[in-house]
């Protein structure tokens, strides 16, 4: 979680397919999580199927007070994870690039969800890492 006590709980809307998905829109009030968040943590648990992102606030010019900022993704599986280390992974894996859901191949077609009505999201960083999770919602926990 994001704090001991969460202060919002947002569910996101199903994005639009291929709309990057990293700055989030809370009612007015913009979380670039690209600019002024660096991830901190990646947390994937089947007992919950749920894949958590913590981000931390750097930028502390922004018009968002929110210190730590969870996206969290809902009944999920991941598809792909993919991570190479070398000795500037853990400077440029906080900055994340893209965050969107998108289609996927299911037998000889492009498909936007799954049996379960899980989309496909596609996320990467700057270092390299790419990650691929099925998820049924996005939520935002602040």
């Amino acid at each position: 979680m994001a704090s001991e006590i969460i202060k919002r709980k947002i569910s996101l809307p199903q994005s639009e397919l291929f709309k990057n998905s990293i700055v989030i829109d809370l009612e007015g009030t913009y979380l670039d999580l690209h600019n002024d968040y660096d991830c901190i943590r990646l947390a994937y648990t089947t007992v919950d199927n749920e894949f958590r992102l913590t981000f931390k606030r750097v930028n502390l010019v922004t018009d968002a007070n929110y210190d730590l900022v969870d996206v969290v993704f809902i009944d999920a599986i991941m598809d792909t994870c993919l991570f190479v280390f070398d000795e500037d992974v853990s400077e440029e894996f906080r900055t994340i690039e893209l965050l969107y859901r998108g289609r996927f191949e299911n037998g000889n077609e492009l498909a936007e969800f799954d049996r379960s009505g899980r989309s496909l999201y596609y996320i990467s960083f700057y270092s390299g890492i790419e990650l691929k999770v099925f998820a049924k919602a996005m939520i935002v926990e602040l």
